[in-house]
């Protein structure tokens, strides 16, 4: 997911994966922005699901029979180490059913939109260790933004208390810059791929070398606080361990790049992600220079990765996960903030990406 063409928002939401679409510029009448609301809207009641001390599971059945409703559960106090799974279930009607968490700073915790990232199972499921600190949770679900689904559900909401430790560990990100014959990304697509060169991205060819390096750089300097490790192919051969795969070429109209999945909590290591290089040229309203050109990848990359480590769309153009901007602001740096869920994620609520980061990585030199 990411940031779009107004026209094709709607297909790009039907996409399993996370995308960088592209957008119009700021003088386009048909540019638009969207957000998700700071505090819980009024006009959806709180239903008490509060889970008892020990191990305890509750279910409710409910309807959602609007674009506009959120059904909100009151969970209780969870601590750091317990195991909190949800199950939502469709039981009635064609509900495409999200399940999001939020703490009581109205902080997205974790978020799922399909059980199966294919889209197999619409239903979705929740199944992580709680980061901390003690709080109350609550749990939202809606209808899949913009599919008009309604129809009853069924939701089991399961606490094992102090079930283990939500332990950080080291990502590495490969920058595959060789190209290569049939690469399949899971529920992407499968790809022909010529070696990089800075033509795909109108600049040109003697300039590859430098870009590749400064595109490197910058990744780098998004994740610098976090225990990310940013490898390339001019450097060397994929490693041995597990790692994720971003890979660079092609063109998609509606899209500067798209990853498999949005992965909560990071569950698997080893996801992939493209960025659609031929999408950049032509698409701003002047030239970009090596440093621009640079500023637009690094910050698409980092932004996909972002998707493979289960952060979600924002609304906020200096945020690196904003899906509303024009293209370009992308241009010139994005840095990873607390910022507004976007509407195609959730009508409500916030994102604090440093501290999920902070979560998953842990902090560089702690």
């Amino acid at each position: 997911m990411g940031r779009a063409i107004p026209s094709l928002l709607s297909l790009l939401w039907l996409v399993p994966a996370g995308c960088v679409p592209l957008f119009p510029s700021p003088t386009d009448p048909n540019a638009s922005s969207s957000s998700g609301t700071a505090s819980k809207p009024t006009d959806n009641p709180l239903t008490a699901l509060r889970l008892a001390d020990g191990d305890d599971t509750r279910q409710y059945r409910g309807t959602l029979s609007g674009a506009d409703q959120v059904a909100w559960f009151e969970l209780g106090t969870l601590y750091a180490g317990d195991r909190l799974t949800v199950d939502v279930q469709r039981v009635a009607g064609n509900l495409d059913p999200v399940a999001a968490i939020f703490d009581s700073r109205n902080e997205i915790v974790a978020y799922n939109d399909d059980r199966t990232p294919d889209s197999s199972d619409l239903n979705p499921r929740i199944d992580i260790l709680m980061p901390g600190p003690t709080d109350t949770y609550y749990l939202g679900i809606i209808a899949y933004p913009g599919a008009r689904t309604t129809g009853d559900y069924l939701v089991t909401v399961q606490v094992q208390r102090q079930a283990g430790a939500l332990r950080p560990r080291t990502q590495i990100v490969y920058l595959d810059w060789r190209g290569g014959s049939n690469i399949t990304i899971p529920n992407v697509g499968v790809f022909q791929l010529p070696p990089f060169s800075a033509t795909q991205v109108g600049l040109p060819a003697e300039q590859t070398a430098a870009l590749k390096r400064r595109v490197q750089e910058i990744v780098r300097e998004r994740y610098a606080q976090y225990n990310l490790l940013v490898l390339s192919s001019d450097d060397g051969p994929p490693p041995d361990e597990p790692h994720s795969t971003v890979y660079f070429g092609s063109r998609d109209a509606s899209a500067f790049a798209i990853s498999e999945e949005i992965d909560t909590f990071n569950a698997d290591p080893a996801d992939d992600a493209i960025v659609f290089t031929e999408s950049f040229a032509g698409v701003f309203h002047f030239r970009p220079t090596l440093e621009q050109m640079a500023q637009a990848l690094g910050n698409t990359v980092a932004h996909e990765v972002g998707h493979l480590l289960g952060l979600v769309h924002t609304a906020d153009c200096n945020e690196l996960m904003d899906t509303t901007c024009y293209n370009e602001r992308i241009l010139s740096p994005q840095w990873f903030g607390t910022a507004a869920l976007d509407d195609s994620i959730f009508p409500f609520g916030l994102q604090n990406a440093p501290e999920i980061l902070s979560w998953l990585l842990g902090l560089a030199g702690a």
